[in-house]
């Protein structure tokens, strides 16, 4: 079916370059026969040729066979993806693009994993990779490895070195058995993880490696009940038929480290909370939840990033789009694109490109009634942040 959609695209490519304003009747005909072939095609392949496709203002970072759904622009011009392994399940976990393809990162056995290995030296199921804004010496890696016990951890990778530095591992305490490590940042000192499995954050300081988690009773860290993103007229359902339940998923930081946001992937608030209070022992669980402010409404996102300014960019899985949240919360949409297939996790570069993961997620079986219609290839995608007027207003 790939071959058939690339075909397809090359004759609707082909017939509307030819056409013009004096065309016949039977070749008017004919190019709207090929238009409704390739709408057909289209459709087969999961692509709504309705969308406004902006594709030529996106740059394909690298095409593979195997799912990303992370991605980590470095400082020195790499970039980093997370594998995981929702539907490969013989994929590897991090690459590197290098060559026109992803290669495994950092090398060794870090790559390879079976029952019986150490699960605290292997990944097993990663879900996010992050390298924080002026530092260029850490990628930081997020393993889920749900149901592997000794398996959930946060791994630190030394760029310069290309090897790890450093396993912080997570008991049942810190992550359950029905638990699901998602995205993390990191600051003053501290890794901020959101777990989405049961809804709660998790924060670590990363010297003494002792972990807490937070919010565990709140109901900001739940999915908003019955909701579900609906993307091209399909809503995003289980096998069974129920809505899946995703918790606390997105997280981002302020640039300043004074504020730290949280989300639900399937809309929902966009939740504000000060990290001095994160960081203060002395709160107690519901005086914490307390001080967790409503920072608006929010759509059904893959991921968001905060910019630099602070406003945020959203990864928009409803209109295969990536759309600009000022702070004063309006949005505008900046990308619309068929290859926008579930944006996930972005990454800012140094080139000052935006750097976006296109997952799928909703694809797969456990987001798609049970039906695997992803599609080769999976992309990371990039394109330039336009210069728009300044916003006012602030989300505090």
């Amino acid at each position: 079916m790939v071959a058939q959609c690339k075909l397809v695209a090359k004759m609707e490519s082909r017939v509307i370059s030819r056409s013009g304003t004096n065309v016949s009747l039977g070749k008017a005909r004919m190019r709207q026969n090929y238009r409704t072939v390739a709408f057909v095609v289209f459709a087969l392949c999961g692509i709504n040729p309705a969308l406004p496709q902006t594709g030529e203002q996106l740059e394909t970072v690298v095409a593979a066979n195997r799912q990303m759904n992370g991605v980590a622009a470095a400082p020195d011009g790499r970039v980093f993806v997370g594998m995981p392994r929702w539907v490969q399940v013989d994929s590897f976990s991090v690459g590197v693009v290098k060559d026109g393809s992803v290669q495994p990162y950092p090398g060794g056995s870090w790559n390879l994993w079976r029952e019986g290995l150490a699960p605290g030296e292997h990944f097993i199921a990663v879900n996010a990779v992050r390298i924080e804004p002026g530092d260029p010496r850490s990628l930081w890696v997020v393993d889920a490895a749900a149901g592997v016990k000794g398996g959930p951890k946060l791994v630190q990778i030394d760029l310069a070195m290309n090897k790890v530095s450093r396993v912080y591992s997570f008991g049942p305490d810190i992550a359950p058995e029905k638990s699901y490590l998602n995205d993390v940042r990191i600051a003053r000192g501290h890794a901020f993880i959101t777990e989405s499995g049961m809804g709660a954050l998790i924060v670590v300081d990363l010297t003494t490696g002792r972990a807490r988690r937070l919010l565990a009773q709140s109901t900001k860290t739940k999915a908003v009940t019955g909701r579900s993103p609906v993307i091209d007229g399909r809503k995003v359902l289980r096998p069974d038929g129920t809505i899946p339940i995703v918790n606390a998923d997105g997280i981002e930081i302020s640039p300043d480290h004074a504020w730290l946001y949280f989300c639900n992937p399937y809309g929902g608030s966009l939740w504000q909370v000060s990290v001095d209070d994160l960081l203060n022992e002395k709160l107690d669980e519901s005086t914490l939840d307390r001080r967790v402010k409503n920072a608006g409404e929010l759509i059904p996102v893959g991921g968001i990033l905060m910019l630099p300014d602070g406003d945020l960019l959203l990864s928009d899985v409803e209109k295969h789009a990536i759309e600009l949240r000022t702070q004063d919360g309006k949005l505008t949409m900046l990308r619309q694109s068929k290859l926008l297939d579930w944006p996930d996790a972005m990454s800012l570069g140094a080139d000052g490109k935006v750097y976006v993961a296109a997952a799928q997620a909703n694809r797969r079986p456990a987001s798609n009634g049970g039906k695997d219609d992803t599609h080769l290839p999976f992309r990371i995608l990039s394109f330039s942040l336009p210069k728009l007027p300044k916003s006012t207003g602030a989300q505090r």
